[in-house]
């Protein structure tokens, strides 16, 4: 009985003198960086813009949108932990002025729900359900938020400075020249050149991608593959032989190798998650599997799709480049078959470099020197689709095998895949080496 009053007398005196009752009913919003499990909000609007993606009516570039959000989540967050550094200086032509903020007053979740909330809203302005959805999380985070004990004055900070963060992403991403990739192209016509493929005979998306300013300086440089092999119609040449390998593992029907094909497809087709969906869900898994923290998510999320968005660009760079005839093109009008068609749609863009191959192997990569090369995990991106989940002991083996669907599903030859890959490798290598994260 003594005990209790005694505790209740110390309650009553602190609380007349405005002492906190406990120090952990005030978080503190240094530490939460770096609490194990902090990733969620990260998973959280992952979940949002995978949705957002697979409804989306008008065609995106979801490479650019992640990577670019990717570095706004990054930058919301990174002047609240010592252990990590800005990328201002670091990625190309991208300065921000030095954080004007107490570290201790602001609660950095919050910032990195702004940051997502103001990035995704940007890119994705024409459907209200959208915008709408956007709005319900973060509201939701930010309700969690003050139920952690966090004030409304923190958090009211965190959401202005990840606000302005975004925008100043915002700023940056208008001189990448992204918006002169479409413009009018002249098909180069030739014999072993790119034709428009069926079903729909398409003109070729994004012939000028390759022109968009690199994230990171220089990282697509020297990593250009080297011709492909030599265009031939004789059934004796190295070209005929390559081109006969897709038609008769197309014969074959296996079961396996059509499910690879079809799992790993990503069409961009308002069904599918996309490639850099399909890699965001990955990321998704393992962090929920390493209950990683915000600070560790915020930098593996920047950093996969930093490298992908550039490897994508040196790849689509090599497209127009060679502008390589495609297999079904090659199949129905040189080798007599012109029933044939591929287990999947072929995109509307030249053969060599595979690009899936390119940006797999690119995120395999980076995540790799990230993580390490010995996290195992279950991708169940296409449950919704009824596929069965995939099982890999690492990233590199998830990253050959999203490059050799492209085989299977008939739309890709070994050549192109096998130089996709290297070219992925290296632009994630360069990425890796120029930018320092941590301190």
């Amino acid at each position: 009985m003594k005990t209790r009053i005694l505790i209740l007398s110390i309650a009553v005196c602190m609380i007349i003198t405005g002492m906190p009752l406990a120090a952990s009913s005030v978080p503190d919003p240094q530490a939460a960086l770096e609490a194990p499990g902090g990733s969620d909000l990260i998973g959280d609007w992952i979940k949002v813009h995978l949705k957002t993606i697979r409804n989306s009516k008008i065609p995106g570039q979801p490479f650019r949108q992640s990577s670019l959000t990717g570095i706004a989540l990054y930058e919301s967050i990174v002047a609240g932990d010592k252990n990590y550094r800005s990328l201002s200086g670091q990625l190309n032509d991208f300065t921000l002025s030095k954080p004007n903020v107490n570290a201790s007053d602001v609660c950095w979740q919050a910032s990195a729900n702004s940051a997502f909330a103001n990035m995704l809203s940007y890119f994705y302005p024409q459907d209200p359900s959208d915008l709408a959805r956007f709005d319900s999380i973060k509201h939701a985070w930010n309700v969690k938020l003050a139920n952690q004990g966090y004030s409304e004055a923190s958090i009211k900070a965190g959401l202005d400075y990840g606000g302005t963060i975004a925008r100043a992403v915002i700023d940056w991403c208008q001189s990448d020249h992204s918006d002169k990739i479409n413009d009018p192209y002249d098909v180069p016509k030739g014999n072993g050149l790119w034709e428009p493929t069926p079903p729909k005979f398409a003109k070729p998306v994004q012939p000028y991608m390759g022109n968009c300013r690199t994230l990171v300086k220089g990282d697509i440089e020297n990593t250009i593959p080297s011709p492909p092999p030599v265009f031939s119609t004789d059934p004796q040449s190295p070209f005929y032989k390559m081109v006969d390998d897709v038609y008769q593992v197309s014969l074959l029907k296996d079961a396996n190798y059509m499910a690879t094909g079809l799992f790993w497809d990503d069409f961009p087709d308002n069904r599918s998650l996309t490639a850099p969906g399909h890699w965001a869900n990955i990321l998704r898994t393992v962090m929920a599997q390493k209950n990683t923290s915000l600070m560790e998510g915020a930098m593996l999320y920047a950093g996969l799709f930093i490298a992908t968005n550039d490897a994508a660009i040196g790849c689509f760079k090599a497209k127009y480049i060679y502008n390589q005839i495609r297999p079904v093109t090659f199949i129905q009008k040189y080798m007599n078959h012109p029933e044939w068609t591929p287990l999947i749609v072929t995109p509307s863009h030249p053969e060599y470099p595979a690009a899936h191959a390119t940006v797999s192997m690119s995120a395999a990569t980076i995540l790799t020197r990230l993580m390490g090369d010995n996290i195992s995990f279950t991708d169940n991106s296409y449950a919704y689709l009824g596929y069965k989940p995939h099982e890999f002991r690492n990233f590199k083996e998830a990253g050959k095998e999203a490059g050799m669907s492209r085989f299977y599903g008939g739309i890709h030859y070994k050549p192109s895949i096998e130089a996709g890959a290297m070219q992925g490798e290296k632009v994630a290598t360069n990425v890796a080496n120029s930018l320092k994260f941590k301190n």
